[in-house]
């Protein structure tokens, strides 16, 4: 190499990197993952809201009329189940005991943006949902593109937009609010970024119970990533230095600590801490009673009801989660080695589904035996990953995309006519 050009390279070398340059350098990844979310958010909120205006006219009109509804009556067919409560906690605090399965960040959120604006708070709340879930989006994006490739991760969102389940994310649920943070704190711990995982985790189990899971998924992921370093065999001064590296096993406690914070928020208007748990308990929810009532729906009597058409649909989406979670582990397209604390994640959230089958703070619905198998088939991000990967054969995608559209839509419906429990 010429002397000349040597010289040159040392003083390109010796620039100042200016702060506009790492700012940008640090935003391009987000900039990217924007741009590969956005068709996939646009397309489906399109969807959802064509979905809005003819289902809450048509199912609403009393037949042939020229009567004119409103955007906000029209907007008010979310307005069930879940969303009545959390826009009561918003708006009145928790004024009965069996809204406290309801975390608070979400509702807070809704209080603390609408109040000032004074909007709708059921808009606000809708707004603050899809938000999420467009971040959401982005986080997905970037971690399944540094784990597989930008195919696989486009695929995963479309996947997950289109999910029928995946009009929680649309509606006032801390449905979305919960999958960012829960992502959020994957992508952190696969980057190593202790503290920031830890924080994300806090957030996820302030929004909702599910995210007590995330504590051991810390761990997991910690101790691959350090554990071969920590075995080594160390003198006292590399001793010490293994005992600093522990140090930030201290940021995996901020993940329960969100409950413990909450918990004691409790503790002055209900004299008990875990007055969010005392429902399901009351109702024999912590157990394996929803699954059984779903297999025992399904063998004993007509296919042709409501409570067999539920438990056929909610035990297929279990059965397809187990079969990706297997997958996951075995075959030709299970996951990585390195990636095992999220199969770990995955085993966590099916046990979750059916230990606590129920909605929160309601009883156990004998037509409805397992809905929370609808809420975490959301957040079943190993199945994801698998299904985005198996989607690169077309007609594995196309006939998901034939099957989980259609579904998203009759949901819609039998949402807005108050047919379908969720």
């Amino acid at each position: 190499m010429k002397a000349q050009d040597i010289t040159t390279e040392q003083t390109e070398a010796s620039k100042p990197i200016s702060l506009a340059g790492v700012w940008r350098s640090a935003l391009d990844p987000w900039r990217k993952a924007a741009l590969a979310a956005l068709p996939t958010f646009l397309l489906t909120r399109l969807l959802l809201l064509v979905l809005t205006y003819f289902g809450g006219i048509l199912f609403n009109a009393q037949g042939a009329s020229s009567f004119a509804f409103t955007a906000n009556s029209i907007l008010y067919n979310w307005y069930h189940w879940d969303a009545i409560r959390t826009l009561a906690i918003a708006t009145r605090g928790y004024v009965d005991p069996s809204y406290t399965a309801i975390f608070p960040l979400y509702p807070v959120i809704i209080h603390t943006f609408s109040a000032p604006l004074h909007i709708d708070i059921l808009l606000a709340a809708m707004l603050i949902s899809n938000l999420a879930f467009f971040a959401a989006l982005m986080v997905l994006y970037l971690l399944v593109e540094a784990e597989f490739d930008a195919g696989t991760a486009r695929r995963a969102l479309l996947y997950l937009a289109v999910f029928p389940t995946a009009l929680f994310f649309f509606m006032a649920y801390n449905s979305a609010l919960l999958l960012l943070f829960t992502l959020l704190c994957l992508y952190f711990l696969r980057r190593g970024s202790w503290w920031l995982a830890g924080l994300a985790g806090a957030l996820a189990t302030l929004t909702d119970l599910f995210g007590c899971i995330l504590f051991v998924v810390f761990l997991c992921e910690f101790f691959r990533q350090q554990g071969p370093e920590l075995r080594k065999q160390e003198n006292l001064a590399e001793k010490r230095e293994r005992i600093l590296k522990l140090l930030p096993l201290v940021a995996a406690l901020f993940i329960p600590l969100g409950l413990i914070i909450y918990s004691l928020a409790l503790q002055k208007p209900f004299h008990n801490p875990l007055v969010f748990l005392h429902p399901q308990e009351a109702n024999n929810n912590v157990s394996l009673g929803g699954l059984f009532t779903a297999l025992h729906i399904l063998t004993s009597g007509s296919w042709l009801t409501y409570a067999a058409a539920h438990a056929l649909f909610e035990l297929l989406i279990l059965s397809g989660m187990l079969l990706l979670l297997f997958m996951g582990w075995k075959g030709r397209e299970r996951l990585a080695a390195g990636q095992w604390p999220w199969l770990v994640f995955g085993t966590l959230a099916i046990l979750y589904a059916i230990l606590l089958p129920n909605q929160p703070g309601l009883p156990a619905n004998q037509f409805d035996p397992l809905p929370s198998v609808q809420y975490v088939a959301l957040l079943f991000i190993p199945g994801l990953l698998v299904l985005a990967r198996l989607g690169r054969y077309p007609w594995l995608h196309q006939t998901y995309l034939l099957f989980a559209t259609p579904m998203l839509a009759f949901l819609v419906f039998q949402l807005f006519k108050i047919l379908w429990a969720m």
